[in-house]
């Protein structure tokens, strides 16, 4: 193990380099949850100095980072070497919060530079450096950037942008959340007052979903109450997201993948920006198969009705 009191360049270099960084926190008491979290999408790490880094924290279910800086400041921020020379690196330091709609969070974070359901800033002063071997960690190939995340978060900021948040004014009260409203609307008491949101927005999400830690401590103070629209400057990139529970969609419908014979990569490509366009000799092979043995079935299929059919016939006369 080798300790710095800073990011040497060379170190900076590599970690510039890495898709995936995790981040622990924990709450003073000894019976809290001790959170680690993965971290990727491209563009969200940033190195500002030998010894501050940031990085553009999107939304999600949780609230723990968030919530254990704004009690104690302690994060670890780990790199892993998944291709190459092994190595892990930690960059020990205390944590600060900037929620979207601050002057902090604006200078960091300008509406050209914002990714989709971005809600905070996360700056940390590093105070310690330390590299070690990583001889354990398995070597794996980047695939590609995920696109779920972000995706799910422009659809809800659209429904923001559509149908903004604000207070309730007395007039409101009385239809606030029915048939009457333009959209589907929920009403929530906050810190400032009754505040309206819209269903499936992403500022209902952060005022429902964000506010408290598992061991409930606070979590965002202001961005749920933020009057400032979520623009994004950058475009959503990455793959689709393939289902996880052994099956494939098609068409809508949810498949087991048991049953189909390479209909699993027709349906990924039909999900993916290519839509059914080959990507290797490979695949237009496998293809061909699918289609050859379709026609094959179907054919025998018919086939098998048509004898049934004779039958009855042959029978009834």
């Amino acid at each position: 193990m080798k300790l710095y009191d800073n990011i040497p360049d060379t170190l900076a270099t590599w970690i510039k380099k890495q898709h995936l960084f995790y981040v622990a926190t924990a709450p003073l008491t000894g019976e809290g949850h001790v959170n680690l979290s993965p971290k990727g999408t491209d563009g969200t790490f940033h190195i500002v100095g030998p010894n501050r880094v940031w990085y553009e924290d999107l939304s999600g279910s949780g609230i723990e980072t968030i919530s254990h800086l704004r009690e104690n400041g302690r994060i670890t921020i780990m790199f892993c070497a998944f291709e190459g020379a092994a190595r892990i690196l930690r960059l020990y330091g205390r944590g600060s919060v900037h929620e979207f709609g601050t002057p902090e969070y604006d200078a960091l974070v300008p509406p050209a530079k914002r990714h989709a359901s971005s809600r905070a800033a996360i700056v940390i002063d590093v105070y310690k450096v330390a590299t070690s071997c990583g001889y354990a960690v398995p070597l794996y190939t980047f695939k590609a950037e995920r696109s779920a995340l972000t995706h799910w978060g422009s659809k809800m900021e659209k429904i923001d942008g559509q149908f903004p948040p604000h207070f309730v004014a007395d007039e409101e009260s009385h239809w606030a959340g029915t048939a009457d409203s333009p959209v589907p609307m929920v009403t929530l008491d906050t810190t400032a007052g009754p505040r309206m949101y819209a269903k499936n927005g992403l500022k209902l999400w952060w005022a429902s979903l964000n506010q408290r830690s598992h061991d409930g401590l606070p979590g965002l103070r202001s961005a749920h109450l933020s009057d400032l629209p979520l623009e994004t400057g950058v475009e959503v990139r990455g793959l689709p997201e393939p289902p996880s529970d052994g099956t494939v969609v098609i068409l809508g419908n949810r498949v087991p993948k048991a049953s189909l014979l390479g209909v699993g990569m027709i349906a990924e490509l039909w999900a993916g920006k290519e839509a059914l366009v080959p990507r290797s000799g490979a695949e237009v092979v496998r293809l061909a198969v699918v289609f050859v043995l379709g026609l094959v079935l179907a054919a025998a299929y018919g086939q098998g009705v048509r004898q049934v059919l004779a039958d009855r016939v042959s029978t009834a006369v």
